[in-house]
């Protein structure tokens, strides 16, 4: 917002610190721990010592860059888009790819907080943020797949930690390598298996 004098409007605490978050998580999950605050900093357009004014050091930037990566809601709301008339294959490789680009940032940025001498041991909060934002992400799976429940050899729920599960070794660097499998690939791999049948 311009103010009557030309000059932008001061960002809040809150909106600086999302504002830098937004610019630097994809450098942190690009550079890994390699990724300099002044480098940071340039990514957001600010000077180095502001990112010292919202965040303590760089260990803290990076939980919150956690944190905010497993903020559920931009997962709910993309899932909201998804169109129920569509194949449930379609449903599932669109839900795949929305879950898979978050599970890409997360696990590159977790794997980055554990590199680090002095990251420490993840707080009770911080786990009980991870807990909820999985159950919130396993409950509007397993209600994309409810109304397929009849056609489904397991329930619901369990077949939205199969394709969770799918999703998390595909992120996993020390699992899949350099083979990627497309979220398409994936789910065709849960609905059909591994192996040609007739």
């Amino acid at each position: 917002m311009i103010t009557k004098t030309g000059r932008a409007k001061p960002l809040s605490p809150e909106e600086r610190r999302t504002a830098i978050l937004d610019a630097v998580i994809p450098l942190l999950v690009e550079r890994g721990a390699a990724v300099t605050t002044a480098e940071m900093a340039e990514a957001a357009g600010i000077a180095e010592g502001t990112i010292f004014r919202v965040f303590e050091d760089k260990n803290a930037l990076l939980h919150a860059a956690i944190g905010k990566t497993l903020d559920p809601e931009p997962i709910l709301s993309a899932f909201d888009s998804i169109d129920t008339t569509a194949p449930l294959q379609e449903q599932l490789t669109a839900a795949a790819g929305i879950l898979a680009a978050r599970y890409e940032k997360t696990t590159a940025l977790i794997g980055m907080a554990r590199s680090m001498p002095d990251h420490g041991k993840p707080s009770p909060e911080a786990h009980r943020i991870a807990h909820n934002a999985m159950a919130a992400v396993a409950e509007a799976l397993t209600r994309l797949l409810d109304p397929h429940q009849d056609r489904l050899t397991v329930a619901p729920a369990q077949a939205a930690i199969l394709l969770r599960g799918l999703l998390f070794a595909n992120a996993h660097q020390l699992l899949h390598g350099d083979e990627h499998m497309s979220p398409a690939q994936l789910v065709d791999v849960l609905l059909n298996g591994i192996v040609e049948t007739g």
